[in-house]
């Protein structure tokens, strides 16, 4: 069984301001507590970004992967963004939960 942590999205208020702040520790610590729950991948979404999708994608995959060491759930309809999560994302096997 595969469980998807999905609280870094950018549609959750607390998420949206971290990345506003660019405070990558939240960011570290909500993906390591994913982790410690139980989560087998982690979704990373910032669909609410969409004039910069590319580059905060960049950097909240960067800092989730600082935070755990679970394989990713790039989840955006932007391929430009996908490309981008994929290019940073290392641990293990990727996981696409959005295509257009």
């Amino acid at each position: 069984m595969e469980i998807i942590g999905e609280l870094i999205n950018t549609s959750r208020k607390l998420i949206s301001e971290a990345v506003k702040k660019k405070d990558g520790q939240y960011i570290r610590n909500i993906a390591k507590l994913q982790q410690e729950s139980g989560a087998t991948y982690i979704d990373v979404n910032c669909g609410t970004f969409m004039q910069n999708e590319v580059e905060t994608m960049e950097w909240l995959v960067d800092n989730v992967l600082q935070g755990c060491n679970l394989p990713l759930c790039i989840d955006s309809p932007n391929p430009l963004a996908l490309d981008a999560g994929l290019g940073k994302s290392k641990n293990g096997r990727t996981m696409i939960n959005s295509i257009k």
